[in-house]
């Protein structure tokens, strides 16, 4: 018989938006890390969407978790647990002919994993609505890009950047020829940035790391960059 788990707290998620090799070598670095930790339990999967990614790895993640409670005599006549602080780490993989494959890395620490039995689990209403902020690891030149706020300054920079060998091209979106390769960064006609969004085709904000598209930047102009 399966034990249902039960997930109760907020996720902590530590994503990095990693096109460059450098930052999949950093990725591969931390995954190989915890691997060889005998502190956690972990599970990988690759799929076209981060979606489809995400849902398989929880997917075999709950599996693990099964087999080890199944292992653990304190634990094993439960059946319901909490696993709090459960974590992810994730990364685009450049695939050829220009498409994007996900990589989604999701792992808990065994000692996170808890027995729940006879237990009732209560909501805190009291607390303040706080928005959740994500740390992101992005290359440089994309940090340097998203903290410009007007127009121009993104223009120039970009143009520098280019000059330094940090960004193979740019081009306004319509003259993309393959925009799911380019980070874009989205202006308004105020000539204000108002976003940077990640490359793939499942975007995500760089600064608040949430999902995102131009879609929900009407009326806005966008220049896409690859690195």
């Amino acid at each position: 018989m399966k034990i249902r788990l039960l997930f109760i707290a907020i996720l902590s998620c530590l994503p990095l938006a990693a096109s460059l090799a450098g930052q999949t070598d950093d990725v591969k670095a931390q995954i190989n890390k915890i691997k060889k930790s005998s502190q956690y339990i972990y599970a990988e999967s690759t799929a076209p969407t981060e979606t489809d990614a995400r849902h398989y790895a929880e997917e075999k993640l709950y599996e693990e978790v099964n087999a080890w409670v199944a292992t653990q005599k304190k634990m094993k006549k439960s059946s319901n647990f909490v696993v709090n602080n459960k974590k992810e780490l994730w990364t685009t993989l450049s695939m050829p002919r220009g498409s994007n494959m996900f990589r989604s890395f999701i792992y808990v620490k065994k000692s996170d994993i808890m027995p729940t039995n006879n237990a009732t689990i209560i909501p805190n209403n009291n607390l303040p609505a706080v928005e959740e902020t994500l740390k992101v690891s992005l290359p440089e030149a994309v940090s340097t890009i998203a903290e410009c706020t007007l127009y121009s300054d993104m223009s120039t920079k970009i143009k520098q950047l280019k000059a330094e060998g940090k960004i193979k091209n740019y081009a306004r979106y319509a003259a993309l020829s393959n925009p799911d390769n380019c980070y874009l960064v989205v202006y308004n006609r105020e000539g204000k940035v108002v976003a940077v969004l990640t490359p793939g085709t499942e975007r995500r904000n760089v600064k608040t790391n949430k999902p995102d598209s131009v879609k929900n930047y009407s009326g806005c102009g966008a220049i896409g960059f690859e690195l």
